[in-house]
């Protein structure tokens, strides 16, 4: 029987210590250096000995032990009501990916009642989370009182709460403006609005698009072509059979989520998509390209929201540069992206009355 060689040892990350003994300097040294302290005092030649041996031994810092000097745990927080949300997921990759540029670890929580209430209110009991990103499906005073309670940085994400600066969204009004122009410009008249919860930020906006959209094109926004489904894909059925009967000939579903699920019940209701029904939504994400037919939709900025908001948490959590300015918080809205264009929309059927 053959015996096997030992596993060669894993090589162990480079330390300060190695590096010194490299460059031919005190670890103290070394570490002012690779910090850039500027008032450290050593020869130009000293410091980039010090770097070109950093550079051999491939060192790295170690932001735990970096934390723990400091006091600090770099931890951020996100919180979001849906984790099966498509904006969401997305905000949370940007805004993790920024986190890890950045230096700290971002984690992730959700209530699956769409509050943010429960899981703030953890969160003011720990001392782990340095700042919290907050998205949350809480009416506006209800969000406001959690957000008292935690007593630390945060930026509210996908909405602007009214009086508030921290706040980083995405101008859904134009997006629906854009989705129900590219439907009124393929000659439906009769377009029907899947709004998302009415009386809210992002439900009043995109309902406002939609508004804009056709007195723009010279049509009347007869509230009779609103259906409300919220964000809920079990209440689209009811809402897309109400449209249906008012004799829409296109429906602007408000979420992706919910322009999926109505693709889905017209296609159990035998209805062709666009034959018989156009689809158009916001946010281009993958679900927009399995369904069939592929939907056409508006571009959403998600990931970058979830990057602009771990930039404005930083700006509260870390002082400006001596001799520098602290930048201003201050609501961001960021512009919608392009037009997609798929399958789901379509000319009119011949015949369909114009209005």
């Amino acid at each position: 029987m053959t015996k096997e060689a030992p596993a060669a040892p894993r090589p162990r990350n480079a330390t300060l210590r190695d590096v010194a003994r490299e460059a031919g300097v005190d670890v103290s040294t070394v570490s002012r250096v690779l910090k850039n302290d500027k008032d450290v005092r050593t020869s130009a030649e000293t410091r980039q000995r010090i770097i070109d041996a950093a550079e051999r031994l491939q060192y790295r810092a170690n932001p735990l032990a970096r934390a723990l000097k400091m006091a600090r745990s770099r931890t951020l927080l996100i919180v979001v009501p849906q984790i099966e949300n498509p904006v969401f997921a997305s905000a949370i990759l940007g805004a993790e990916a920024e986190a890890r540029a950045k230096g700290y670890v971002l984690l992730v929580a959700y209530d699956q009642n769409g509050s943010a209430a429960s899981v703030l209110e953890r969160v003011s009991q720990s001392s782990l989370i340095e700042g919290v990103i907050i998205a949350s499906f809480d009416e506006d005073d209800s969000l406001r009182q959690s957000i008292a309670a935690i007593n630390r940085p945060y930026v509210v994400i996908n909405r602007v709460l009214p009086g508030d600066v921290h706040c980083v969204a995405v101008d859904t009004c134009a997006a629906a403006a854009i989705g129900v122009g590219h439907l009124i410009a393929l000659g439906h008249r009769r377009i029907g609005h899947l709004a998302g919860r009415l009386g809210r930020f992002n439900g009043n906006a995109r309902r406002q698009g939609w508004q804009q959209a056709m007195r723009a094109a010279g049509l009347e926004p007869d509230p009779e072509l609103v259906a409300e489904a919220g964000y809920d894909p079990a209440r689209v059925p009811g809402a897309v059979d109400a449209l249906l009967a008012r004799g829409v000939t296109a429906i602007h579903a408000a979420t992706l989520l919910t322009g999926a699920a109505t693709i889905a019940h017209l296609h159990k209701r035998g209805l062709d998509v666009p034959g018989d029904m156009s689809v158009v939504t916001m946010h281009d994400d993958l679900l927009a390209r399995v369904v069939h037919p592929e939907i056409t939709t508006v571009g959403l900025p998600t990931s970058e929201m979830g990057r602009e908001a771990v930039r404005a948490l930083l700006v509260q959590l870390e002082p400006a540069p001596a001799g520098g300015v602290a930048e201003a918080s201050r609501v961001l809205l960021l512009p919608p992206g392009d037009l997609v264009v798929r399958g789901s929309a379509a000319a009119p059927k011949a015949g369909v009355p114009a209005a």
